[in-house]
């Protein structure tokens, strides 16, 4: 299921054409509800709408939900004062379809590592944060990290391997290019960093696998 749903992801931002097979009528709603929980249903339904040229087609009860939570996110951006500054690195087709929060931390200056770091450890990663980054790395926005002064502790503290996690992710789920990522996938860590993203890490695998970050490398 969940194969079909980064297969949706794919097709929403270009990186596919179509599904490697067609839903069932159970599995639309679950992408569905899926793209919900992950904050991506204004995106995902324009992957939606590029399925339908392969004959591919939600129920109707669903397609018509997607397509309405989709309107609400394009209305809410268009009645905003500004986009939020991160919607430059997304293509202009899906810029008004990115879903923005009152809590939305990417509107600084850039969506960096670190930030998604952080967010990782207050549990507070999804997709269309994940999303963001794709498209800041595509773009070439992102530098290889490297500890500095005033960033030395998560230098020690496990965001390389969380790094070459993220890249695994990305490459899983929206079919980031080798070219695009400043650090090796990292599978292991990606896998655990994935399952986390998607809320299914139990609390003793999240405590057991957190220990690792903070261990001095």
């Amino acid at each position: 299921m969940k194969e079909l749903f980064y297969e949706l992801l794919q097709v929403a931002v270009g990186r596919l054409e179509c599904l490697s097979r067609g839903p069932s009528p159970e599995e639309w709603l679950a992408l569905f509800e899926l793209a919900r929980q992950q904050k991506v249903e204004g995106v995902t339904y324009h992957g939606v709408e590029c399925l339908f040229e392969y004959g591919l087609r939600a129920p109707q009860d669903v397609s018509i939900d997607w397509m309405s939570e989709a309107e609400v996110i394009k209305e809410r951006n268009a009645q905003a004062r500004s986009l939020s500054r991160v919607t430059q690195y997304y293509p202009e087709n899906l810029r008004t379809l990115r879903q923005s929060e009152n809590d939305d931390l990417s509107t600084s200056a850039s969506l960096k590592l670190q930030h998604v770091y952080n967010l990782f450890l207050q549990r507070r990663l999804n997709m269309r944060l994940l999303m963001d980054y794709y498209f800041l790395l595509r773009q070439g926005k992102e530098k290889k990290y490297t500890p500095s002064k005033g960033g030395w502790a998560i230098g020690l503290f496990g965001i390389h391997r969380f790094a070459g996690g993220l890249m695994w992710v990305l490459q899983t789920t929206l079919g980031l290019e080798q070219e695009h990522m400043p650090w090796k996938p990292q599978e292991q860590e990606g896998r655990f960093l994935l399952r986390e993203v998607m809320r299914e890490n139990s609390r003793w695998q999240r405590f057991c696998h957190m220990l690792k970050y903070f261990k001095i490398a």
